[in-house]
């Protein structure tokens, strides 16, 4: 039995392959990049931006089957990762520096909410279908 596209499951399965990804990018900038203060926050925003690129083209093509032109579905999935990114950004810099938790709970705890709205912003706006054909007299 297959996963409807743009269903829920459909979305974490595929996340689950770009939080690898993601992930890997967070850890390669944390060793790359100084480990005090709001260094970790500064990796977390370049793999996020990193990441949503990949991401993207993952949910477009595995998650929502979208056909929408990508003159629409590329700018408005990088709003949604800019205002994730923002939000998220801010989350994880009070989590680690400001409450000072553990930086991978925070990781784990953050990409999970913003994960689930990033989900909602883009089957409601980028990849929602639309209709583009004319009304008929009937209606």
């Amino acid at each position: 039995m297959a996963i409807e596209h743009g269903s829920f499951p459909r979305y974490v399965m595929t996340a689950m392959v770009n939080f690898v990804a993601f992930y890997s990018l967070w850890e390669v900038s944390v060793f790359l990049l100084p480990d005090e203060n709001y260094w970790p926050t500064v990796a977390w925003a370049i793999a996020w931006f990193l990441g949503s690129l990949q991401a993207h083209w993952t949910h477009r093509i595995w998650t929502f089957d979208s056909n929408r032109d990508i003159k629409w579905t590329i700018p408005t999935t990088m709003a949604l990762y800019i205002i994730g990114g923002v939000g998220s950004t801010a989350c994880y810099y009070i989590g680690t520096v400001s409450w000072g938790l553990n930086e991978r709970v925070v990781f784990l705890v953050n990409s999970s909410l913003w994960g689930f709205l990033n989900y909602l912003g883009q089957r409601e706006i980028a990849f929602k279908e639309v209709s583009t054909s004319l009304p008929s007299d009937n209606e």
